[in-house]
């Protein structure tokens, strides 16, 4: 049953052309409304409500994570999923509320991650487990046993019960994948807010953190707004 209203802020046409291609192959979405500007998209956010907006970062009137974290300060808005030639630039998407992000061009195989994370959040579903791969072997942890994921290098380190898990993706992907109750505290640490037991904070505004069971942790001030913000301190 087709029930995903879906907005797409983009204004290079092929790229459109080729995400709405790609939206076809899936059954629940419904409605779609294309624009080419944050005009546009400010204009029709007002008067439609939507389940999903695409959003590109880059546009000729200025940049897509301003409009997100417009949406996201309303409150109960629609999932952000943005739109980048630049993997660097999810780093700073995440912090303003995004969903997901997609890599341009964009894979059928991306789409259908994010929209099928799209699809378990309005169904209250837990995310689905983080896949491990090692060698010809392939493990799935899942998201509830995560406490925190640090960086090493071009790997991530996923603590969970007990155990340390490496996987190697950008640690903005991962966040991705883990879903609402995580949080970046750091460029490379990201945490389970649900175990914070204890925060300490230095003069600079740097810190650390103190999770269940004892593991230890460091957050930046550069993230000490959106912790704060996650721990319901501020």
């Amino acid at each position: 049953m087709a029930d995903l209203s879906v907005l797409v802020v983009e204004d290079n046409l092929l790229a459109s052309a080729a995400l709405l291609r790609l939206m076809k192959n899936h059954d629940d979405i419904g409605q779609v409304v294309e624009v080419r500007s944050l005009a546009e998209a400010r204009k029709i956010v007002t008067a439609m409500a939507f389940d999903v907006v695409f959003l590109d970062v880059c546009l000729p009137d200025g940049t897509g994570v301003a409009l997100g974290s417009e949406l996201v300060r309303r409150g109960h808005g629609p999932a952000l999923v943005y739109l980048t030639a630049d993997p660097t630039a999810a780093v700073d998407a995440f912090r303003q509320g995004a969903f997901d992000y997609l890599l341009k061009p964009i894979a059928s195989s991306d789409l259908a991650r994010a929209l099928r994370r799209v699809r378990q959040a309005r169904h209250g579903a837990p995310p689905p487990p983080i896949e491990i791969r090692d060698g010809s072997s392939t493990r799935y942890i899942a998201t509830e046993l995560i406490a925190a994921v640090e960086s090493a290098g071009h790997y991530q380190c996923i603590h969970a019960a007990g155990e340390v898990h490496l996987v190697r993706q950008p640690v903005a992907a991962l966040l991705a994948q883990l879903g609402p109750g995580f949080v970046r505290v750091h460029r490379s640490v990201v945490v389970r807010t649900s175990l914070v037991t204890a925060m300490e904070t230095r003069r600079n505004g740097d810190g650390e953190l103190e999770l269940a069971g004892g593991k230890r942790v460091r957050f930046s001030r550069s993230f000490r707004g959106e912790l704060e913000k996650a721990l319901g301190t501020r």
